[in-house]
């Protein structure tokens, strides 16, 4: 059986359970190689970005539920860039550049 037809023979519960999972270890697998081939420790990342290492581990752990901004911010002093893909209904697509967001609680 390959993974299409058991994920066709289980619930659309599950299937979307599945493809948020998928997200999130494609977002942390990104994240990790980011850090991994700049050859930093999450404790010099913490330091680049003046937070703890376990702040740090969060991010790379849970990037789907992260800030925006510490999202950005981590990206960024690693020397990657971020962008955000909006799909519309109508099919097109806005893709916007998230190099130079900045966090303001005007928002």
């Amino acid at each position: 059986m390959t993974l299409e037809e058991f994920l066709a023979s289980k619930t659309p519960e599950f299937r979307e359970k599945v493809k948020k999972e998928h997200s999130q270890m494609v977002l942390q697998h990104a994240i990790s190689r980011l850090r991994y081939e700049q050859n930093l420790t999450q404790e010099e990342v913490a330091r680049k970005l003046q937070l703890s290492q376990s702040a740090v581990s969060k991010i790379e752990r849970n990037a789907l539920d992260v800030k925006l901004s510490d999202l950005v911010r981590y990206v960024n002093i690693l020397g990657g860039k971020l962008s955000l893909q909006v799909d519309l209904p109508s099919g097109e697509k806005i893709v916007v550049a998230l190099a130079n967001f900045e966090h303001s609680d005007d928002c």
